[in-house]
């Protein structure tokens, strides 16, 4: 089975990498897919997210990191994938996840979406969270993975 793992990871955070290591396990093939909304401002580059998303994912060898500026349904349809995976840490990721599910029936009649409750000590840990320490100096170590936590913060910093 072929998974996509859709988000923004701007930038990647251990909660991410939680759900990708989980899914991998899951699937015989994951898309991990840095995805658009240009309704956003991003504080990263979507090839600096993907460069980042790939020194975490390259210890898993059914996982691939790839950028896609469309409608992820299209991607879906495009890799042949069955599922599509969505993290949940609270309610408002359910709301969406719901939405989710609709506009997937909409468009990608024969896709499935499959959702990962986080892990309990990762639920607190968000994107926005991890941008904001770093424009207060504070450290992101247990928040961003071990192998980019250096060059996370460096990058935000320069924002």
């Amino acid at each position: 089975m072929i998974a996509v793992f859709p988000g923004s990871f701007c930038p990647p955070t251990v909660g991410h990498l939680d759900v990708i290591e989980r899914a991998s396990k899951l699937y015989d093939k994951l898309y991990v897919v840095v995805g658009f909304n240009h309704d956003k401002t991003y504080s990263l580059t979507a090839e600096k997210r993907v460069e980042l998303l790939k020194l975490c994912c390259d210890k898993f060898n059914n996982v691939e990191v790839v950028a896609f500026d469309g409608f992820m349904t299209d991607f879906c349809i495009q890799v042949q994938a069955d599922v599509m995976v969505k993290a949940v840490r609270n309610e408002e990721d359910l709301q969406t996840a719901f939405v989710t599910q609709a506009v997937n029936n909409e468009f990608w009649q024969q896709g499935h979406l499959v959702l990962l409750a986080s892990n309990e000590k990762y639920q607190h840990v968000s994107s926005s969270l991890v941008r904001e320490l770093a424009l207060y100096d504070k450290s992101l170590k247990g928040f961003v993975p071990d192998e980019i936590c250096q060059q996370v913060f460096e990058l935000l910093k320069k924002q």
